[in-house]
């Protein structure tokens, strides 16, 4: 299957080939960490009760598996539950002090939880697809050739 670059402004965004890839990509991402949280456990209950090591790095890898698995599972969030039916709509954005601004016939300004690699990538772009918000101001944001869905809220409108 060949998977684009970029999301379709066609139909809804939940339906999008672009979003199911990413919404994939999220998934065995989330896959990974908690196999990694998983296997940090083990090993700390292996060191504990099966070569009964002293040291303190049972308390580390048992504290790394906690905040892994407690992560993974606070930081999931529903995507499509704020997507709905909309669909995605192509817009021209820059950075302004840390929050999105997405140019239009009425600027929007957006908090997006994005980190200083994604940020550096879209501030070479530029442009981005965004999805309409709901009623408390969630909308998703994706951008070209980078294969996330960034949950976002409103700032300024």
């Amino acid at each position: 299957m060949v998977v684009p670059n970029k999301p379709s402004t066609e139909g809804a965004a939940v339906d999008d080939r672009w979003t199911r890839y990413c919404l994939e990509m999220a998934g065995r991402r989330a896959f990974g960490w908690v196999v990694l949280g998983v296997l940090a456990f083990a090993l700390q209950l292996a060191l504990t009760f099966v070569f009964d090591v002293s040291s303190p790095l049972p308390l580390v890898l048992l504290l790394f598996s906690v905040v892994v698995l407690g992560l993974g599972l606070a930081r999931r969030q529903p995507h499509t539950k704020v997507m709905g039916d909309r669909t995605w709509v192509y817009v021209r954005v820059h950075w302004r002090g840390g929050l999105l601004v997405v140019h239009g016939a009425r600027p929007v300004v957006l908090d997006v939880s994005a980190g200083p690699m994604a940020r550096g990538r879209i501030r070479r772009h530029r442009r981005a697809w965004v999805v309409a918000p709901d009623r408390g101001g969630n909308t998703v944001v994706t951008f070209r050739g980078l294969p996330r869905l960034f949950p976002a809220k409103i700032v300024r409108g």
